[in-house]
């Protein structure tokens, strides 16, 4: 009996030996599976970081400008000079009409038009007074009054060792063309409103008269005994142009 009882013992043992082994055995096929499992998932993070690194890069190079053109300094100045010579000869074409001379001298005194004429560059009041022979007080003054109808611009600059400011002034040549012609408009609109004109349609402007001229020839023309007819702000402008044609 003990000996039957012994080998039970032994054949227990050896069972749970084997089954440990087993179980031993089977865990570290696990194990292995795990880590070839992983192997190849961490290459893969591996190459999927480094391509996200060189895209990075990539997005991180500075975007290449396109090279700017090269400014050639005397073809613009030469440009500058043409621009300036066409806006001269325009402002002499507008200053040829009597009636836009008037105007200018009304607003800015007799040498309105000596200083505008001979505007050149960005000049200082001291070098319009110097080049034109006109004390500096009467230059400001008039300089002032243009400036007061947009007709010129200046620009100021501090010397930091006195403390005082020097201008340099910018002759607008469009806007006194523009301003010529507004005004011209707001003077026939004031000579209108003062009462009923009427006008020849042969003569023109030689033959515009009050309203109480017109009744006393019975609304004829002196000239060519044609029907006058009444003058508005259109026809005035109209009569006006063909007159400087």
């Amino acid at each position: 009996m003990v000996k039957k009882s012994k080998t039970r013992k032994t054949t227990k043992k050896l069972v749970k030996n084997s089954k440990k082994a087993k179980n031993k055995s089977i865990i570290k096929n696990k194990r292995s599976v795990k880590v070839l499992k992983k192997a190849p998932n961490k290459k893969l993070k591996s190459s999927v970081g480094v391509k996200q690194k060189t895209v990075a890069k990539a997005t991180k190079r500075p975007i290449e400008k396109p090279e700017e053109p090269k400014i050639n300094r005397e073809e613009l100045t030469k440009k500058l000079q043409q621009i300036e010579r066409e806006e001269i000869s325009r402002l002499n074409s507008v200053l040829q009409d009597s009636y836009a001379r008037q105007l200018l001298i009304d607003l800015a005194g007799e040498n309105s038009l000596e200083i505008v004429r001979n505007f050149r560059g960005n000049p200082s009041d001291e070098d319009i007074a110097k080049k034109l022979k006109i004390k500096i007080s009467d230059v400001r003054a008039t300089l002032n009054k243009l400036h007061s109808a947009g007709l010129v611009n200046y620009f100021r600059d501090k010397d930091n060792e006195t403390g005082w400011y020097s201008y340099s002034w910018n002759l607008n040549r469009s806007k006194i063309q523009n301003w010529v012609e507004e005004s011209i408009q707001d003077k026939h609109k004031e000579f209108l409103e003062s009462g009923d004109h009427y006008f020849c349609v042969e003569c023109g402007l030689e033959s515009i008269k009050p309203f109480e001229s017109a009744t006393e020839v019975k609304f004829k023309c002196h000239s060519c005994d044609k029907d006058l007819e009444f003058l508005d702000v259109e026809k005035l402008n109209e009569l006006i142009k063909l007159k400087k044609q």
